[in-house]
Formats: structure tokens, C-alpha cells, sequence
């Protein structure tokens, strides 16, 4: 299995670029809480494993930290060190981190290597109206999310991640709200 090179991180952006959640700016719901800086100074996301090569890391509105994977309960074949980054303003759009830009579905391997669509099972500090109101996904985002998912689990280190976090909803029966597939 091939680790995402620069290449596959530069595909990814540009294939989840424009498509979102709703047709209008699910910030106006609830007041773009997620990227809010200053609201909680915890709150930011992690970068996946080589995705730091999308930031020249001199972005006024990011904060970085370089933290130790094992630390933060990442698979070992995570490298060291995983960078986990806090906005200090609104973000350009264009250069959202994936985590940002495929909120709120996380993806779940079936223990049979099948692949599903869940709603995020993280405890957030929070509220989503996407995820606590039901309110219907553009088939678009859902297919573009799925397809960058295609891409990013042929890394193995990726995938390791992605198991063990499917695993870990699993010994805690997480329900999972499965995200239903447009035709």
C-alpha cells in the first residue's frame, strides 16, 4: 500500500474544494462555532500523517503544535510528530485541513473490510446542528467525501488509523449513525 505523497494531498484538496455539507453555509446554524478561535483553546484538529505539505506553516491564522503520537493515541505507525493545528481566525476556505473539510462524516471499516459513512462520534464542546438536527447531507459532499476516503485509506497508516478508531466505537457500541448513500 502506498504512503500519500505531496501529489495525493494536492488531488485531495482540490476533489473536496468546493463541495459542503448544505447547499447554504451551515455556520449561519450555529454561528460557525467550530471555527471560532479563542472560544476554547483546545479546540483545532489534527492533520493526517504527510498532510502538513498543504501549509507553509507561516499561515497567520493557524497555531501549530508538533505532539507526540503515542501520546495522543495514535496508531504506531503514525510518525512523530503529528501536528495538531488551532485556528486564530476564520480560515481561507480553500485552505481548510481535511479534518475541516469532511465534518461532519467519519469514515468506519466494517470488521469485514466494508466501508461506511457515519456521522463524527467524537465528543465535541459543541453543539452541531448537523449532526444533532438531521439535517440532510448534499449527496455531492457524501460522494466527494467518499472519494477522497478511497484515497486516503490506500495509506496504511491512515487505514490503521481508521481501524482502530472503528474498533474503538465498537467496544464502546458507539451507535453509529450511518450515512445513507445517494444513487
Amino acid at each position: 500500500m502506498p504512503i500519500l505523497t505531496p501529489k495525493g494531498y494536492q488531488y485531495i484538496y482540490r476533489l473536496t474544494a468546493e463541495p459542503t455539507p448544505l447547499q447554504d453555509d451551515c455556520g449561519t446554524l450555529c454561528g460557525s462555532v467550530c471555527c471560532q478561535p479563542g472560544r476554547d483553546n483546545d479546540l483545532g484538529v489534527y492533520l493526517f500523517p504527510g498532510e502538513e505539505v498543504m501549509f507553509s506553516r507561516r499561515e497567520n491564522w493557524l497555531i501549530w503544535e508538533a505532539q507526540d503520537p503515542t501520546e495522543q493515541l495514535f496508531p504506531a505507525s503514525w510518525p512523530t510528530p503529528v501536528y495538531f493545528v488551532r485556528c486564530t481566525s476564520l480560515c481561507p476556505r480553500e485552505a481548510r485541513p481535511l479534518a475541516c473539510r469532511f465534518f461532519p462524516l467519519a469514515p468506519h471499516l466494517q470488521r469485514d473490510g466494508s466501508l461506511l459513512f457515519i456521522y463524527e462520534t467524537l465528543d465535541l464542546p459543541y453543539y452541531c446542528p448537523l449532526i444533532t438536527s438531521n439535517l440532510p447531507l448534499l449527496d455531492k459532499f457524501i460522494k466527494t467525501v467518499a472519494a477522497a476516503w478511497q484515497v486516503m485509506l490506500k495509506d496504511p497508516r491512515i487505514r490503521d488509523f481508521v481501524e482502530e478508531e472503528s474498533r474503538y466505537r465498537e467496544a464502546l457500541e458507539t451507535p453509529l449513525r450511518v450515512i445513507e448513500m445517494g444513487v
